[in-house]
């Protein structure tokens, strides 16, 4: 069985990769390549730290401004954050300022409610929004979230959306028929089954998991499927379907074996993958 071990560490290195910087975001441009068909980027970070409670936030954030693709990605990024800020999308910066800020004074403010025997140190926020995976007709976004409030462990999640890239359309579970959807409860479960929890036993599998009668109906990840180089990815967020020791249960499942369970148009964006442009790496998620 998989398991999410050592997440301090994970996440240590995760945000040194990120480059964040001190109260002030850092920007800077990717993929400035012209005619290149990459959605051009900024790497946008922000950190606390005049305080001890660790809030960090980096953005892969749409730098191009009067197209529905930035915007569609933009109004997806804040509300991934809260959707609360009301200033200029065009400004990434800002946006990611006013995050930042809000969630370590409310991180300040949770400490204070739970006493001084709380130490600041115990607390931490980290967020990554990133472009994960492009073809020439989409691109894939994650969001992923690890919370700490002392105690045992703390919290990982992982979601994300497909954007068509001509109009900016998001794709989540409306990429599949309702057809397609109920052949992916036995896909899924048997995918499950042998790649993540390893074993071949279908009843010691249904004791590992947390969800009753999963014999008879297996229940579908809350979460969206996302598109990735291999295949579409499906993700169970910790305690969804089994013990936290059992991390998040993802499964990722190749195109090929999904056609019959694609709508029409999401099969023509499927074709491009072939195409790919490029992929990120995902900090702390198995493929």
């Amino acid at each position: 069985m998989k398991q999410n071990i050592q997440l301090h560490t994970a996440w240590a290195a995760c945000l040194l990769a990120f480059g964040l910087t001190a109260c002030q975001p850092d920007k800077k441009q990717q993929d400035t390549t012209a005619n290149n068909g990459l959605l051009k980027t900024e790497s946008i970070a922000w950190e606390e730290k005049e305080s001890t409670e660790g809030c960090k936030l980096s953005i892969d954030y749409p730098a191009e401004n009067g197209n529905a693709l930035s915007q569609n990605i933009r109004e997806w990024i804040n509300e991934q954050l809260g959707g609360t800020y009301n200033g200029d999308l065009n400004d990434g910066k800002k946006l990611t300022e006013y995050y930042g800020k809000a969630r370590a004074e409310q991180i300040r403010k949770d400490i204070a409610e739970l006493g001084e025997n709380t130490a600041m140190g115990q607390s931490c926020y980290y967020v990554q929004l990133k472009k994960l995976f492009e073809t020439k007709l989409f691109i894939t976004y994650t969001n992923e979230v690890y919370e700490y409030a002392g105690g045992a462990h703390g919290s990982e999640s992982l979601t994300g959306a497909v954007f068509r890239k001509v109009d900016g359309r998001k794709f989540g579970w409306d990429m599949f028929t309702e057809n397609g959807k109920e052949k992916l409860r036995g896909m899924i479960k048997q995918a499950l089954q042998k790649r993540y929890f390893k074993t071949d036993n279908e009843k010691e599998f249904y004791d590992m998991l947390l969800v009753d009668n999963a014999d008879i109906f297996f229940p579908l990840p809350a979460t969206p499927p996302i598109c990735r180089a291999q295949g579409v990815q499906f993700t169970y967020q910790q305690y969804e379907i089994a013990p936290y020791a059992a991390g998040s249960p993802t499964c990722t499942i190749p195109y090929d074996s999904l056609t019959t369970a694609f709508t029409t148009t999401m099969r023509t964006l499927a074709a491009s993958v072939t195409d790919s442009l490029g992929q990120a790496t995902a900090y702390g998620y198995q493929q």
